[in-house]
């Protein structure tokens, strides 16, 4: 697998082009620009080239001092240390400007080029297009992973096997948000998963949880996905950043009203790792669970985002050692029922017609193995692996205006054990 990495604000901690503007006395210019080019009324070619008829009137050797001392994120340049011959950096900044700068990194830095006459930059020459960096790792045999935030990366992105958008500095583009399967908001959670992906064999030796979040909620009637549901005055969601607070490895996959859903959990949590299910419409919890479960720890723990379970019940879903399909009574309007064997103790069978008074009710243990890409509600990716340990819990799913008025009612008894 090889990486390829956007250069600023993915490497750099700031932007380099407002840096050397602002010493320059420039920022306004610059800034006019920039904002155009985000808003979609000036295409990036001509945006770059007019940067650089803006910046190249002013000293090579003054830049190159000035971004060479540009402060990093460690972290990820210390991973490309460790994988240096596994990375690649691709900026769309001048080489005349960044030969510093990319001295510091132990990889290839493919930029853009310009020719340099009484260190001023006379003429640009070649304007680096992302995506061939990606085509041509492609076209050698390797699976590719883009890290970027800006609308220059999501060409590259959309190219790649595989893209993390990364909102160390300012929140991804809209562009690479339409395209990342990955984002990150915390370098933490960014190392966490490149590491993960650099490593076939899981090495964390505690579970993945996968909190899948994307769906639109329609038959609650409340024009908003339920993570972002009020229940007694906050998030739905936020609760949920409550219970699994001792999680380390936490996945919230999103889709319906995505960018609100990572604000509202980065309010309280940064290191979270984002999975976005881009046919969210068309899916459901079965193709959340499967995006989100990529790169995870050897067993990842399922949980909707709209299940509610009993406090006394939490400890054994989140610390049992087994692979467990989480059951308990029928009380949704829309149950899926579940069939038991003599022992009562395996789940052998699931159904949409009352065979039983229990239900499957969310929360599954699985072998990351067994966590298979169907389009569907997550037991119907296991109905094959049955038969499952049986975990009896008390809990229900929050589908409809019904199990709403539920929720409301129970919910403080649920989560605390009050009335």
């Amino acid at each position: 697998m090889k990486f390829v990495f956007d250069l600023d604000g993915t490497l750099t901690r700031q932007e380099t082009l407002p840096l050397i503007a602002g010493h320059f006395g420039l920022e306004e210019d610059i800034a006019a620009l920039t904002q155009s080019t985000i808003l979609g009324h000036v295409p990036f070619v001509e945006s770059f080239i007019q940067r650089v008829n803006i910046l190249g009137k002013q000293s090579v050797s003054d830049i190159n001092d000035i971004l060479g001392g540009v402060e990093l994120f460690e972290g990820v340049c210390e991973f490309i240390a460790e994988h240096q011959d596994d990375c690649h950096i691709a900026t769309g900044n001048l080489d005349v400007w960044i030969e510093k700068l990319g001295a510091r990194f132990p990889c290839t830095v493919s930029s853009s080029k310009g020719s340099v006459v009484n260190d001023k930059v006379e003429r640009l020459t070649d304007i680096l297009q992302k995506a061939d960096i990606v085509k041509n790792l492609q076209a050698e045999g390797h699976t590719v992973v883009y890290i970027g935030d800006g609308n220059n990366d999501a060409n590259a992105m959309r190219q790649a096997d595989l893209s993390i958008a990364v909102g160390l500095v300012h929140f991804p583009a809209r562009s690479v948000m339409d395209v990342a399967d990955f984002a990150v908001f915390d370098e933490t959670a960014l190392l966490r998963l490149l590491n993960a992906m650099a490593n076939p064999e899981p090495v964390n030796t505690c579970d993945t949880v996968v909190l899948s979040c994307a769906g639109v909620g329609s038959r609650l009637g409340l024009n908003t996905t339920k993570a972002l549901m009020e229940i007694l005055g906050r998030p739905f969601i936020h609760w949920h950043l409550d219970i699994f607070e001792i999680v380390e490895d936490l996945r919230v996959v999103i889709g319906f009203q995505a960018n609100d859903v990572i604000k509202t959990v980065i309010e309280k949590r940064s290191d979270v790792i984002f999975a976005l299910n881009h046919s969210y419409f068309a899916t459901g919890t079965g193709k959340s669970l499967y995006l989100g479960a990529r790169f995870s720890a050897a067993f990842v723990v399922a949980w909707d985002g709209d299940l509610v379970v009993h406090h006394a019940d939490l400890h054994r879903c989140l610390k049992a050692d087994f692979e467990y399909v989480g059951i308990s009574a029928a009380v949704t309007d829309d149950a899926v029922y579940v069939s038991l064997d003599a022992a009562q103790q395996y789940v052998t069978r699931f159904d949409r017609t009352k065979v039983s008074e229990l239900e499957w009710s969310g929360p599954a243990r699985l072998h990351r193995d067994k966590v298979r890409d169907v389009g569907g509600h997550v037991f119907e990716g296991i109905i094959s692996d049955l038969p499952i340990a049986a975990l009896k819990v008390e809990a229900f799913d929050i589908d409809t205006e019904s199990d709403y008025a539920y929720a409301k009612e129970h919910f403080r008894s649920f989560i605390n054990g009050q009335s």
